[in-house]
């Protein structure tokens, strides 16, 4: 009999003890770096007994991610079986890298005239994309001729791109090297060169490149981009003077020139001397 009513006292006293506040859900916006964004959090009174006093504070790190406006809510009281919902608006740093990013949050509140308190973490996830392009640099092509098409992928935006591979497709070059190149991760405001020993066919050449890579979220992503080219004919690059004209086989002429001229000039210069 006393084991059964120390089992009572000690369930009631669980029972006194457990509060029926809680979280019961916080929703966050997914921002990217310098952009604003919304935390909700729902708060549940699903006891028997009101909450009184209720003050709900987020602490925010030093840099990084800022209060935009307060980080503290309250709430005078919270009936049984009701809840609510509070928000608080943030503002992330135009520096702060992509990640996810924890802030702790704290509650105090009365409840049958005892103050209590309950701590947690909530998550931020500052995202953002890879802004990828890609600039061809033809460095005066002539048509027939080796030359080094140079390809710069540029990340421009705020997150790195990962696992690039760069691809090159075209019906009006030769390529001597291999069609695809392994360049790696591209960090954001940054870019890398792939290099390709290629031959033009034709004065306006169409290329095709194709660049994969992983973005934030691991997914694998793809753009893929028609660049028109300029080679310049041997004509056209002596015009331009990307070409020096070759005159060995005039001055060759000019010399032949004049060893004929000499003979011819031997021969008749004989045969008027054993004419006389």
């Amino acid at each position: 009999m006393k084991k059964i009513i120390i089992l009572f006292w000690s369930a009631f006293l669980i029972l006194n003890l457990t509060s029926g506040l809680s979280v019961d859900s916080v929703t966050v916006d997914t921002v990217s770096p310098g952009e604003e964004g919304v935390i909700k959090v729902n708060l549940d009174n699903d006891g028997n007994r009101d909450i009184d006093f209720l003050s709900f504070s987020l602490k925010f790190p030093n840099s990084g991610i800022i209060p935009w406006g307060s980080s503290e809510a309250f709430i005078n009281t919270l009936k049984e079986d009701e809840e609510e919902t509070i928000a608080f608006k943030f503002r992330v740093g135009n520096d702060l890298p992509v990640g996810t990013y924890s802030l702790s949050y704290s509650m105090t509140y009365e409840e049958n005239n005892d103050e209590r308190e309950q701590s947690g973490t909530i998550g931020v996830i500052v995202s953002a994309e890879p802004e990828i392009e890609i600039i061809a640099d033809t460095q005066n092509a002539i048509i027939g001729l080796q030359e080094t098409l140079n390809l710069r992928v540029v990340n421009k935006g705020l997150a790195d791109a990962r696992f690039v591979y760069l691809f090159i497709e075209s019906e009006d070059i030769t390529l001597l090297s291999e069609n695809s190149e392994y360049i790696g991760t591209i960090d954001s405001d940054d870019f890398e060169t792939s290099s390709f020993e290629v031959i033009y066919n034709r004065k306006f050449p169409l290329i095709s490149v194709r660049v994969t890579y992983k973005d934030f979220n691991n997914k694998e992503q793809e753009i893929t981009k028609s660049i028109s080219l300029r080679a310049y004919t041997s004509d056209e690059a002596i015009e331009k003077g990307i070409l020096k004209k070759n005159n060995v086989p005039l001055y060759v002429g000019i010399v032949l020139l004049l060893v004929i001229l000499w003979i011819v000039y031997r021969t008749l210069r004989r045969r008027h001397k054993n004419k006389n």
